[in-house]
């Protein structure tokens, strides 16, 4: 059975024009819709992969969800009635900064699902500063301008293999600034602030003790893991 570590994509600090989002595992940002009255916003890329649809018809069974890019005609074949279909993420996000749109005056927290992350990110930059919402972002990549984003890589940790050998930390890229993974009493220790996923640790380990994952199947996965989070909460707090 393997650990898994999420890690946030490495920026420079050029690059970045606000303090980092927090990167979160599906099972906190699972706590931060439920403990939020979060409304769920979806964006043209459910028009070019159904595993978003899926997703997106199962994430609005916790909050009320906004359709654009055209997202609202595959919701609405699956029985799905967005909050709206005719507005642009534009316009939504000037509903949001202004408090002149009456479904979202309640919205604590926007979850974002489905956009592009070049359009996303503006976005997210902008909310951040002229509004008080938070912001949540589940798409693919990991976006620092959001306040919380699921991360873009993984890594993959079986203790089962690992010899406690040492190799890892031997070619760990980030010495220089402080190891982003040690080995401390025969255990794999990491630091996923310092990773930046260049996978020499997993390259170098002879037992295979160490992977890395990203792309389309570490999303959904995550996603995966997050409709499970959700839904075990709610059963509980049902139950309770």
């Amino acid at each position: 059975m393997r650990r898994w570590i999420f890690i946030p994509r490495s920026y420079k600090p050029s690059e970045l024009q606000c303090d980092r989002a927090v990167c979160v595992t599906p099972a906190e940002a699972a706590d931060i819709i439920l403990s939020s009255r979060a409304v769920l916003i979806t964006g043209g890329l459910l028009l070019e992969r159904d595993y978003l649809v899926d997703f997106a018809v199962k994430l609005s069974e916790f909050m009320p969800l906004i359709a654009t890019g055209a997202s609202s005609k595959p919701l609405i074949e699956r029985g799905v009635e967005p909050l709206t279909k005719s507005f642009t993420l534009h316009h939504i996000v000037q509903f949001v900064e202004d408090g002149g749109w009456r479904p979202l005056r309640r919205c604590d927290l926007i979850v974002f699902l489905g956009i592009q992350p070049y359009y996303l990110s503006r976005v997210l930059s902008s909310l951040r500063h002229f509004s008080n919402v938070k912001t949540l972002s589940l798409d693919e990549f990991y976006q620092p301008n959001a306040d919380y984003s699921l991360s873009a890589i993984a890594m993959g940790i079986d203790e089962r293999l690992c010899s406690g050998c040492g190799d890892c930390v031997a070619v760990c890229r980030t010495m220089s600034k402080g190891l982003a993974i040690n080995v401390v009493r025969g255990k794999i220790i990491v630091r996923p602030e310092l990773c930046v996923g260049c996978g020499m640790c997993a390259d170098f380990c002879s037992r295979g003790a160490i992977v890395f994952e990203k792309g389309e199947s570490l999303h959904r996965r995550m996603l995966e893991e997050l409709i499970r989070a959700l839904e075990g909460t709610v059963a509980i707090r049902t139950h309770v």
